[in-house]
C-alpha cells in the first residue's frame, strides 16, 4: 500500500467537482438518425429480425458460406457466425442436437488435453441435449423461434442462469448465494431459442486481468495455449475464439470483456453503463460494470446487443435511452463498392501521448487501423484526455472498494478466506485499507473524467476515441503461477491501461481485432463512443472489420461445429 502511492495520489489533492457514484448520462437527443432503427419494446424475435436486416445479404440468403458438402477439416478457415448456424439449420446440413453433441465431446476433449484449455467451468450435458432436442423439433416443424434458435453460447460464471449455480470463479460462492432465477439477458436469450452450453471460466471474482484461476484451472489462449487469454471473462473469449460457440457473454468492470477479446482476436462490446441490467448477478463492482458480448464478428455483436440491451430495465430510474441498432452495417460486397467513403462526416479522436503508450507492434497495428478509418472517410483529429493517472488511481480505488464490500463476508470468515487464492486475498486485504474519503475522492475524479468526455464528444464534435485495447499482446503463463497465483502490477497496468476510462465514465466501447504481432498473437483496437450511441459504434466497427479482414488469422486451437464429420 505504501509503495503503490495509490491512496496518497488522491489524498493530497483538492477536487472541487461533486461526486458521481454511478455514471448515468442524460439522453442528448430523442430523435432517431436515418442510419439507425429503434428496436425498443418489441418481442425478441422482432428485434432480431430488425437487426438482421442491417447485415448485408442476410435476408436474401443469410451468409451463403456453407456448401452442401461437409467440410472434412476439423478447423474451418474462418469462424462460423450466427448466420452460418442459422443457414446450416435452415438447409438441413446439421441439427442443433448434432451440434450440441459435438460441443459435449469437445468440452471433454479440451479438458483432457495437455495443457487443458479450461474454457467451460460448469456444464450439464443432459440440459444442453434437452435444449437442443427442443430446438431440433422446432426446425423439423418449420417453426424456429428466431435466427438464434439452436445457436450455442456460454456466459461468464458471474451471471445467474438456471439450472446452474454462480461461483464467480470461487469454490464457495454458489453455496453462499443460491441462484433463484436467471438474469434478464439470459431469459431473453432463452426466449430466442439459443442453446446455453454452460458457465465459462473467469479470473477469481473478476479481480485480475489475466484470467488466472488456481481453483478451477486457468483458461488457455486458443492462439497459443502457453499464453493467458486476458480476464476476467477468460473462458467466454476463448470459447468464441476457438469456435466452440459464435457468441458469449462477459462482465466488464475495467476492461474484462474488451481485454480478453483483444488478446483472443475477437470482437468485444461493452455497452453504456445502465444499458444492460445486472439483476441476478453478484454485485461485485456495481458502479462500473456492464454485461458485454464476445462475438465472432461485429454483425453478431449487433445481434446479441439487440437481445440483451435494455432487458430488465423497465423499472429502472432513470431508464436507459431507447435501444437503437444500425439500419445497415457496412457492405463490402462488389455490388456496394461505390460506397468508398462510408465514414465521411464522422470524426475519430486520437490522444497521441496515450495512443503510443504501448509496445511497438501494438502501436504499429493500431496506427494502421486508424489510417484505414481515415481512408474510409473518417476525419482523424488530435484530442487530449487530461488526468489519466488520476483516473487510473480512481478506478483502482473504486473497483477494489466495491469488491471488498461485496466479499467482506468471505474475508471475515477464516474458512472462506482460505479458499480464495493468494492474489485475491492480497487484493481484498489491501482494498480494506482504503478509506471512505478515498472512495469519495475517486468519485469526484469520475465527475472530472465525464466532463472531459463531454467536451470531447459534444463540444469538439468527436464521434469516437481510438486507442489500442491493450498495451501488449497475450502474456506467457508462468508455471508457478498456475498453482500459487501471481500479483504482477506492471503486467496488469499494460493490459488495462486503455480500457479503464470507459468504465469510470460509463461510456460504450468496443474492441476490434486489427492484426497480429510477430509471434502470431492478436492485437485489438478500441473505439469508445458517445453515451447511448452503440449503434454508431457498431457501424464504424463494421467498416474497420472489413478493412482489416485480410490481416486476420485463425487460432492454433480451432473447432468446426458445423462439420458433420467432426
Amino acid at each position: 500500500m505504501r509503495d503503490s502511492g495509490i491512496p496518497q495520489a488522491v489524498r493530497d489533492i483538492d477536487l472541487p467537482e461533486p461526486a458521481t457514484y454511478k455514471p448515468y448520462w442524460l439522453q442528448r437527443s430523442s430523435t432517431t438518425s436515418k442510419d439507425e432503427v429503434v428496436v425498443e419494446d418489441k418481442p425478441v424475435q422482432e428485434r432480431l429480425d430488425l437487426a438482421s436486416q442491417a447485415i448485408p445479404g442476410f435476408a436474401a440468403q443469410l451468409n451463403g458460406r456453407l456448401s452442401d458438402e461437409p467440410k472434412h477439416s476439423s478447423a474451418p478457415q474462418q469462424r462460423w457466425t450466427i448466420s452460418d448456424f442459422a443457414e446450416a439449420y435452415r438447409r438441413g446440413l446439421t441439427t442443433p442436437s448434432e451440434v450440441a453433441q459435438r460441443i459435449i465431446n469437445l468440452i471433454w476433449e479440451q479438458d483432457s488435453c495437455d495443457p487443458p484449455m479450461r474454457m467451460i467451468l460448469a456444464h450439464i450435458p443432459d440440459d444442453l441435449r434437452k435444449q437442443a432436442a427442443a430446438s431440433t423439433a422446432r426446425f423439423k416443424q418449420g417453426k424456429p423461434l428466431s435466427i438464434l434458435d439452436g445457436v450455442p453460447y456460454t456466459i461468464i460464471d458471474g451471471i445467474d442462469a438456471l439450472p446452474y449455480g454462480t461461483t464467480a470463479g470461487t469454490t464457495f460462492m454458489h453455496k453462499h448465494r443460491p441462484v433463484t432465477g436467471s438474469a434478464p439477458c439470459i431469459e431473453q436469450l432463452a426466449a430466442s431459442g439459443a442453446l446455453l452450453i454452460g458457465k465459462s471460466n473467469l479470473h477469481e471474482i473478476g479481480v485480475g486481468m489475466t484470467g488466472l484461476n488456481t481453483r478451477h484451472g486457468t483458461t488457455r489462449n486458443p492462439h497459443d495455449p502457453r499464453c493467458y487469454t486476458g480476464g476476467s471473462s477468460s473462458g467466454s473469449a476463448a470459447a468464441v475464439a476457438s469456435g466452440l460457440c459464435p457468441f458469449a457473454l462477459g462482465i466488464d468492470g475495467g476492461g474484462s470483456v474488451r481485454v480478453p477479446s483483444a488478446l483472443c482476436g475477437i470482437v468485444g462490446l461493452r455497452p453504456t453503463v445502465g444499458r444492460t441490467s445486472t439483476q441476478n448477478c453478484p454485485e461485485n463492482a456495481f458502479s462500473i460494470m456492464s454485461f458485454g458480448t464476445h462475438t465472432t464478428c461485429v454483425a453478431d455483436a449487433m445481434l446479441i446487443y439487440s437481445v440483451i440491451a435494455n432487458a430488465g430495465t423497465e423499472l429502472a430510474t432513470p431508464r436507459p435511452a431507447p435501444l437503437r441498432v444500425p439500419s445497415q452495417l457496412f457492405d463490402d460486397t462488389p455490388a456496394a463498392a461505390e460506397l468508398v467513403m462510408p465514414l465521411k462526416g464522422r470524426r475519430v479522436g486520437v490522444y497521441k501521448q496515450l495512443f503510443e503508450d504501448a509496445s511497438p507492434e501494438v502501436v504499429s497495428a493500431c496506427r494502421n487501423a486508424v489510417d484505414l478509418l481515415r481512408e474510409h472517410g473518417c476525419e482523424v483529429v488530435p484530442i487530449c484526455v487530461p488526468d489519466l493517472e488520476l483516473v487510473r488511481v480512481a478506478q483502482i480505488l473504486t473497483i477494489s472498494s466495491e469488491m471488498c464490500q461485496a466479499y467482506k463476508f468471505a474475508m471475515a470468515d477464516s474458512k472462506l478466506r482460505s479458499q480464495f487464492n493468494l492474489e485475491t486475498r492480497v487484493s481484498l486485504a489491501a482494498a480494506a485499507r482504503f478509506t471512505a474519503t478515498d472512495y469519495l475522492q475517486a468519485q469526484k475524479i469520475r465527475t472530472r473524467l465525464m466532463i472531459h468526455y463531454t467536451r470531447i464528444f459534444y463540444e469538439k464534435d468527436v464521434d469516437y476515441v481510438a486507442t489500442p485495447t491493450t498495451g501488449t499482446t497475450a502474456p506467457i503463463i508462468r508455471e508457478d503461477a498456475l498453482a500459487m497465483g501471481e500479483t504482477d502490477l506492471p503486467q496488469t497496468g499494460e493490459l488495462m491501461r486503455f480500457t479503464i476510462s470507459a468504465n469510470m465514465a460509463g461510456i460504450p466501447a468496443i474492441s476490434v481485432p486489427v492484426g497480429h504481432c510477430s509471434k502470431g498473437l492478436p492485437i485489438g483496437l478500441q473505439l469508445m463512443g458517445r453515451p447511448w450511441e452503440e449503434a454508431s459504434l457498431l457501424y464504424a466497427s463494421s467498416v474497420l472489420e472489413s478493412a482489416v479482414k485480410p490481416l486476420m488469422r485463425m487460432p492454433a486451437v480451432s473447432y468446426n461445429l458445423l462439420d458433420s464429420q467432426h
